[in-house]
């Protein structure tokens, strides 16, 4: 007997048969790459020294802080907010998820709340223009090499696994993907040289498990970090030292970093520059929160943003500090 490419029971095997084969090998490969991650992990771990010891720096970056927390999509509400707060973005009227920039009426202010911006700030904006309503798609694409850096520096101090253990998952997670995407189309490449036609349910299901596993385990569109032992550390000991006392919050970088640090919404309640979330229609104001949005930025907005633009230019200085460079050495976040 000559072997052949259709010499094996895969090829041969009858078409509802193969579809549920084909489901059970979907679960199997998830299992075998999520048993491979875990494996991997366990042996990086045990590479870690136990005793950890963190020292908080006397400039913290709250923009580091929220992407090393939660990743781009707080980097980009981070900096929304701060573009709010100097009253230079504004929400949209269309489902209120488009935003545009502020309408200059006193343009030497606005260029220099421009000029104290920083680089991520700056990137923001430009993604928006004036009279005009975008979505904040491209301004959450634009921060991809301003992320990549936060990347590189939480790699170095040792606060996210190092990048060869990024490799490692892709060529893991490829190669299952690769299993998973040529077993079907083996399947459908036999079953169109035998002259088989009914191959719909195939054609779906390989290119939606693909789809699948694809999404579980190699996209990362918020680019949320995963934190090694010694990253965690300086999260907890960072979020225990900063003051959340109302008298603390009224300075802009310690609500920036309070924000940044934040797993639970009822930080923004707290502070006029958490409200700006609620203002932008990032989250959803609920309960007391509800009732301050609407107090702080309904009837009363034109006395709101006044008050805001007033803050934000007597806070001038710390604020230009605190975005580029973090804490501007209040005391709560380490500085001195």
């Amino acid at each position: 007997m000559i072997w052949t490419v259709s010499s094996n029971p895969i090829a041969n095997m009858y078409g509802p048969w193969f579809l549920l084969f084909y489901f059970v090998y979907f679960l199997c490969i998830i299992w075998l790459t999520l048993k491979a991650h875990h494996l991997y992990h366990a042996v990086v771990s045990r590479s870690e020294p136990e005793d950890i010891t963190v020292n908080l720096p006397n400039k913290i970056d709250p923009y580091f802080i929220a992407w090393l927390q939660h990743g781009k999509e707080r980097v980009l509400r981070l900096a929304m907010m701060r573009l709010s707060y100097e009253d230079l973005l504004v929400s949209g009227q269309k489902q209120k998820k488009n935003y545009m920039r502020k309408s200059a009426t006193n343009p030497d202010l606005i260029q220099e709340k421009q000029r104290m911006l920083n680089s991520v700030e700056s990137l923001t904006l430009s993604c928006f223009e004036e009279k005009y309503e975008q979505s904040r798609e491209w301004a959450f694409n634009s921060l991809t090499s301003s992320c990549q850096r936060y990347k590189s520096q939480a790699q170095q101090q040792g606060f996210i696994p190092p990048a060869t253990r990024d490799n490692i998952f892709a060529l893991i997670g490829y190669t299952g993907l690769i299993l998973l995407l040529g077993m079907g189309v083996y399947k459908l490449a036999i079953a169109w040289g035998k002259g088989f036609d009914n191959i719909i349910f195939l054609s779906i299901m390989a290119p939606a498990f693909s789809w699948l596993y694809y999404r579980i385990f190699l996209s990362n569109r918020a680019e949320r970090p995963e934190l090694t032992e010694k990253g965690k550390v300086f999260l907890d000991k960072l979020y225990s030292s900063v003051p959340r006392d109302k008298q603390s919050l009224k300075q802009l970088d310690i609500a920036m970093l309070a924000v940044a640090l934040s797993t639970a919404n009822s930080i923004y309640s707290q502070c006029d520059f958490g409200r700006h979330a609620y203002k932008l229609y990032l989250i959803g104001p609920t309960g007391s929160a509800a009732a301050a949005t609407k107090s702080d930025f309904s009837g009363g907005s034109t006395g709101t943003s006044a008050t805001s633009s007033s803050n934000s230019t007597s806070d001038s200085d710390s604020s230009s500090d605190s975005s580029s460079s973090g804490c501007s050495g209040c005391g709560g976040c380490g500085g001195d």
